[in-house]
């Protein structure tokens, strides 16, 4: 890794090793970006030839479609083919990422570190979990995969694509944590 990618404060926890996602995390991740870029490429291209045949039909001032089909070129929708080229840069992102990607249990406080271009690094103080959820959609249940999704008053957070079993040991001891921390009302 270079420079540029490698975390460093304030996005460490000093000799803490943060807890991983699984490997193959990075391919449900492709799948998802991937399924991204094809809505907006057909997005783009429909738009396109929507554009193209509007103003077509402004210039000539004629309803013959036979002549619009002549005068329509496929190249005009290529515009929809943007998004792949951003796709092919999150490729190789994507596992780059998943290095950077993790967690920790610590005595009073969840960490939790993601993002690559824009670093997040969250302490979530276990005293402050309201709810504590885990689902899975159908690409993490055919990986074996699941999200943990955590509450606060602060706002949201979520452990995406751990592994099943650990996202519900993960939801018993942080509600477990939660409950003993919890400040008396």
């Amino acid at each position: 890794m270079n420079q540029f990618i490698t975390p460093a404060p304030p996005f460490t926890l000093g000799d803490v090793e943060l807890t991983r996602h699984p490997e193959r995390t990075v391919t449900v991740s492709r799948i998802g970006s991937a399924l991204a870029v094809l809505g907006i490429s057909a997005l783009l291209g429909a738009l396109g030839t929507a554009v193209t045949t509007i103003l077509y039909t402004i210039v000539s001032k004629t309803r013959d479609w036979h002549e619009m089909l002549n005068w329509w070129d496929p190249r005009m929708a290529l515009i929809a083919l943007v998004p792949l080229a951003f796709y092919g840069w999150r490729w190789s992102r994507i596992k780059v990422a998943w290095h950077f990607r993790g967690y920790h249990l610590g005595d009073e406080e969840l960490y939790i570190r993601t993002g690559l271009l824009t670093r997040t690094f969250t302490v979530l103080a276990y005293a402050r979990i309201q709810e504590v959820t885990v689902h899975s959609g159908p690409i993490q249940r055919h990986y074996n995969l699941a999200t943990l999704s955590i509450s606060s008053a602060a706002g949201h957070d979520v452990l995406e694509n751990l592994d099943p079993q650990v996202a519900h040991e993960l939801r018993e001891k942080l509600t477990e944590l939660a409950r003993v921390r919890r400040l008396p009302v």
